[in-house]
Formats: structure tokens, C-alpha cells, sequence
């Protein structure tokens, strides 16, 4: 016998409707592999979270994969991005540990710029024109 098919449109936490306003909230976060939904509020979801996780097929808690392995098991080692929630292993981030506070994957965080090392020679002000010169330094 088959389970009963899950309804997307009642929050999986408090079982309430899409349309029952939950801490703020009526729309629901819809898993793309279970179909089970929940209000952001009762998945500690931010705004700025609900906003990203719109963008892709977001995983509950219960199907959450690591983005790089595609691996559900060691969800000791599995950590989430504080900006999307998806999830990923230390070991497939080349971290030893869960870090404390917030984290942003590689996605989220975007390209990194790179510092200038302490010995580049970039002028800090121009001795002509406006001061507000753009680029490279002329090579010598």
C-alpha cells in the first residue's frame, strides 16, 4: 500500500492552510523532492532566505543533500548557507568542523577579490589631474 500523498498547501510544522498567516507569513516553501511545505516562520526561514530559495529546488531538512556529493549521510558533518540553505559537508568544503556563527557557501559569498599583497607598489594618490585614476599603473 502506498503513502497518502503529501498536500504542499499545509505547513508540515503547524499544519495550518497556505492562506493561515504564520508569524507573518502565508506562503509556503515548497520541497522539490517530498512536496512537503512549510511557512518560513515555522522553518526558521529569513526574508532574504525565502528570496533565494525561490531561485532553485530547494530540500527540506528531511531530503537535504550535500550540493557537492550529492550525499545525504553524515548529517553531523552536513552544515547549511546562512544566505540559501543548501547544504554541504565539511569535508566537501575543505573545512575540519561546522563553523561557529554564520556561514555563506561559495555561491553566496561570490567571487572572493583577491588582496593586494603588501609589496605591491599601486600609487595611493595621483600627482596629476583629479586624483580619481582607474586601472593599472603604467608599466615602467
Amino acid at each position: 500500500q502506498e503513502a497518502a500523498p503529501v498536500d504542499s498547501s499545509v505547513c508540515s510544522i503547524c499544519t495550518q492552510g497556505q492562506n493561515s498567516e504564520v508569524k507573518g507569513e502565508s506562503d509556503l516553501v515548497v520541497c522539490s523532492e517530498c512536496n512537503k511545505g512549510g511557512h518560513p516562520g515555522c522553518l526558521d526561514l529569513t526574508n532574504e532566505m525565502v528570496t533565494v530559495i525561490k531561485t532553485y529546488p530547494w530540500q527540506c531538512m528531511d531530503c537535504k543533500t550535500c550540493v557537492e556529493c550529492m550525499d545525504p549521510y553524515d548529517e553531523d558533518k552536513m552544515m547549511f548557507c546562512d544566505l540559501c540553505d543548501r547544504g554541504y559537508h565539511t569535508f566537501c568544503v575543505g573545512l575540519k568542523s561546522i563553523p561557529t556563527g554564520h556561514w555563506k557557501c561559495k555561491s553566496c559569498k561570490g567571487p572572493e577579490t583577491p588582496k593586494p599583497s603588501k609589496s605591491s607598489k599601486t600609487p595611493k594618490s595621483s600627482k596629476s589631474g583629479t586624483g580619481k585614476k582607474r586601472g593599472r599603473p603604467p608599466l615602467k
